[in-house]
This record gives structure tokens, sequence and C-alpha cells, in this order.
């Protein structure tokens, strides 16, 4: 092996430095590849922090040397110290931690094989605590693998030096994070390092906290990732997904509203005054405003779905409090689609512990929402008449089915309205099909508007539409009918410029009935009643018994 070595005197009492040339073997364990020159000091306490001495140099930065590699900690100190670092050692992971939290120093060089606890799991920790996060941190190892460069990243290491660097690539990489490190330190506020955390004891009591953090974080995911492939009905889902939160953040009141379906759910998870519960919902108006969304002089045609109902109480003892809040939004595809906030009576801790589980989760909650509203959508589909946008024939067959089996098992009545359009082929004959779709557009706008929530309407086929009516006797079925039929004879429907006036007939059929034995029956008795109320001369309503 090549080697030369020149003494240079300092002077009478004062260190002497050495210049070596270097083959990579000489650093059993990873050093720097080729003869390279590197200068040494030959005071055995030359890898501690020297504050910059008059005449000199004014220090580059404080960079955290980690590593229990003698000759490493030697070699990369005296590069690090040659280009006006002050560089201080730690020889395993807790100290590297201590020091972390009692210098701050401006970056950190980081090995990854270190006694006590290795490199990855001090990237971890320091990268997960809000004290330490914004320091850069280099990772240093002997190997060069691309799992050690995954793992690395993925512990929020900001570089991966290979040991076998050359001096200038290893300054590069330091000037560059330290430069990014000094950016995003100067736009936050400097926060001082609680005392306790620099004992030994206060370390460990620090990760295990951030341990516990990440179990805790890990624990509401999976959680929450359970609900992701679950195929259940949207609201049901975003009502879970807030029960879950509310529990998290402290029984709070839940809120998510999506913006392009005007859909809010809402979770009542605490005893909450009925006049709050509508200055949560301003208050959830107002931070969607902040994202483009407006809810315009009719708030009404929001659709509002209230869970845990009987918490709501016209009065609560104490006196009234404002309500505190924390938010989220949820960004699907760069767009934000809604908002998730919770509300408590005024609580400083509150908002700063919920906005930061929030911040933990939010990902994975507007997965799990869009999921939902995107299977809800695709249902909807599945189950809507494309033109009247309301259920079509196969759907209303199948809520046709289960009232008739709920009648059968619990004695309960409900009733069928059959209704069709009178002289609709003449009306398309004469203005066409285009003025025949607006006919049949608001038409089953008009006959939703006639209904209660609990009723059901679907296009049968047709002109011709079906009315599911449950808990509802004859007389009363018969009455809904005729109002159907006044509001249907007083509107002027929109397809042709002067507008045009239609009637409808109607036939109807209530279950149980000593002549209806099937579904098919009560359809074919719903449908003789129709037929009869064309042959009485149209626009009209004819009830069988």
């Amino acid at each position: 092996m090549r080697q030369a070595a020149v003494a240079r005197p300092c002077g009478p009492g004062r260190r002497v430095r050495l210049v070596r040339r270097l083959d990579v073997s000489e650093a059993s364990s990873g050093g720097l590849a080729g003869p390279t020159v590197i200068i040494i000091e030959a005071n055995r306490h030359s890898t501690r922090a020297r504050a910059p001495k008059a005449g000199k140099r004014m220090s580059e930065g404080r960079i955290l040397l980690a590593d229990d590699n003698k000759l490493v900690v030697k070699i990369t100190s005296a590069i690090l110290e040659d280009a006006d670092y002050q560089v201080s050692v730690a020889w395993d992971g807790l100290e590297a931690i201590n020091k972390a939290y009692a210098e701050e120093p401006d970056l950190v060089v980081l090995d990854v094989e270190m006694p006590k606890i290795n490199g990855y799991q001090v990237c971890r920790l320091l990268k997960d605590d809000e004290i330490t996060r914004d320091i850069p941190i280099v990772m240093l190892t002997g190997r060069d693998q691309q799992s050690d460069k995954f793992w690395g990243l993925k512990t929020g290491a900001d570089a991966y030096v290979t040991k076998g660097f050359k001096p200038d690539q290893l300054l590069g990489v330091i000037k560059e994070q330290m430069e990014a490190g000094m950016a995003r330190r100067g736009a936050e506020e400097h926060k001082s390092v609680p005392r306790r955390v620099l004992e030994e004891s206060g370390v460990f009591s620090r990760v295990i906290d951030l341990l516990d953090s990440k179990l805790f974080e890990s624990t509401i995911l999976n959680e929450l990732g359970s609900l992701a492939s679950a195929s259940q009905d949207y609201r049901e889902t975003v009502s879970t997904v807030l029960e879950i939160m509310s529990r998290v953040v402290g029984n709070a009141v839940g809120v998510v509203l999506m913006f392009e379906e005007e859909d809010m759910v809402i979770q009542v998870n605490r005893p909450t005054r009925v006049e709050a519960l509508q200055e949560i919902k301003a208050k959830v108006f107002e931070l969607a405003g902040a994202y483009g969304w407006e809810v315009g002089s009719n708030p009404d045609r929001i659709k509002v779905s209230l869970y845990g109902e009987e918490n709501l109480k016209e009065k609560i003892e104490g006196q009234p409090k404002p309500y505190s809040h924390a938010f989220i939004p949820l960004t699907a595809q760069k767009k934000v689609i809604g908002l998730m906030a919770f509300f408590q009576p005024q609580s400083p801790a509150f908002v700063r512990d919920a906005q930061v589980i929030l911040g933990l989760v939010q990902n994975q909650v507007t997965i799990v929402i869009d999921n939902a509203r995107l299977y809800e959508a695709a249902r909807q589909l599945a189950i809507t008449d494309g033109l009247t946008k309301i259920y079509n024939h196969r759907f209303f067959q199948e809520l046709f089915e289960k009232e008739y089996k709920r009648s059968d098992r619990y004695n309960t009545v409900f009733s069928l309205i059959m209704l069709d359009i009178d002289h609709f082929k003449k009306v398309n004959d004469t203005y066409g099909h285009l003025c025949g779709d607006e006919i049949l557009k608001g038409l089953a706008m008009l006959i939703k508007s006639c209904l209660r929530s609990m009723d059901i309407v679907a296009r049968y086929g047709g002109e011709e539409f079906a009315v599911l009516l449950p808990e509802t006797n004859g007389p009363e079925a018969y009455q809904t009918a005729e109002r159907i039929r006044r509001s249907v004879e007083e509107t002027t429907f929109m397809g042709t410029e002067a507008g045009l006036k239609v009637t409808v007939s109607q036939g109807v059929a209530t279950y149980p009935s000593m002549d209806i034995h099937d579904r098919q029956e009560m359809i074919a008795k719903a449908d003789g009643a129709l037929y009869e109320a064309k042959e009485a001369g149209r626009n009209k309503a004819i009830f069988r018994e």
C-alpha cells in the first residue's frame, strides 16, 4: 500500500497536522474510495466542535456526525472541519438523539448501523418530532443497496450518501441540504427544546411518546382502512368515519360537507343545543366559502343527514359557550371536493390536538369518503332513470318486493298508484320527442313535490309512472292521487315557447286486500283502475277497493 506522510510543524506546544494519502482499504468498514488526500489533526480531540477563533473564517454551520466507526468519524470530521463546519460527534443512536435536542445542529450526518438505536430509528424519531423535524438528515452507510436507500428515504432522510464518497460529493450534498434546512426553519417560529428531554431518561420518554403516537396513528388508519373496501351506503360510511374520529378527537360534533353533491352529514356525539347545531352548520358553510363553494340564498337545498339526533336538546344546563372547531379539506385529484369539521365548546386544547390528529389521517379519510361517494354515484346510475332522475323500473320492483314482504310480516298497509300521461303520443307526434322529454322531466319533479320523503316514485316505462305509499290506506292514497292530478292540471310544462298543458290518469290499489295474493295481482289491480280512469274520460283518479 502506498503511503506518504508529512509532519508540518505548527510551533511549540501546538497541534501537529498530518497529511496522509489513504487507500480505501484503510477504512475497513467503509472509507473513502481511491487514493485521496485527507488532512487529519493528530490531536485525539480533533473531532469535537471547535468555536471559530479570531482571524479565522466564520463557521459554515454546526453538523452532528453520528457513527460508531472511529476511522470514518476521523476522516469525515476532517473533511467537514476543513470546509469550516463545526462538528460534534455521537457514537451511538441514543447519544445522537440526545445531542440533536441539546445542541440543535444545522444538519445531522447519520450512520445506518449504530449501537442502542440504529440510524433508521433515530431518523424516524427526529423527523416525527416537531422540535427536530426540520433539521436535514443525511444517511451514511457502507452498503450501496437499493433497500438501504429505500428505507433511509422512507424514514424521512433528506439525502443518502454511500461510504466511499469523494469529499466534494459529500460537501455538495451537505451544502444543498443545509440551505434547504435553513429555508425551512427560517419560515417557522423557532421552538426551544424542553429541558426534560436532555437527560437519558427524558430521551427514552420522548422515544416512547413518539412510538405511542405512531401506534395510535396506525390504529386509526387501520380502522379507517377497513371502511375503504366496504361497499356500504355512502351516508352510513361518512357517519361511521365521523363517529370514529369524534371518539379520537374527544367527543365532538362531526360534520362532512360535500360540495358538488350539496350533501351534509352530521354526527352528534355529545349533548348539543338545537340552536348550536344551526350555528355549527353556518360555520361549516363559512369554512367552505374559503374554497370557492357558496351556499347561496337557499341553504335548505342542502341535503342534511343527521345521526345521533337523540343528543339534540332544547336546553342544556349552564351558560352556553361558543364552539371551537378544527377542520380539514377533503382533496381528491388535486381538487377540494368537500371538508370535514369537528366542534366542541370553546377549548384551545381541542383545537390544537384535533388539528394535529386530523392532519395525520387527512389522506385516509379523503380516500374512504371519496370511494363511498364514487360507489354511491355508480349505484345511483344503476338504479336511476337517466332522463327523469327518479328510480328506474328495475329498482322499483326491488323496493316494491321489500314493501310487500314487510306488509306481510308486520301486518302493515301500503298503497300503489299507477299514473299515465293522457294523449302523450299526440304530444310527441305534434311537438317532437324533445318536447315530450321536457314534460316527462317536469312531471317527475312535480310528482315528487306532492309526496312525503318516505314515498317512492319511479318511471315505470314510457309515459307511465308508479308511486309506492308505505303506511297508507286506500282513501289516503286516493287523496294523494287527487293532489297529484290537480297539480298537473294547473301546471304549464316547458317544451314549447308558450308551454304545454297535460293531464294524467291514475289507478290506485291497496294491500292487504281480499283479491290480492301477490305483487303481480296488486299491479294488475292498479292497472285496471288506471284503464277505468282512461275510459271514464281521462284526467281522473280511480281507487279500486
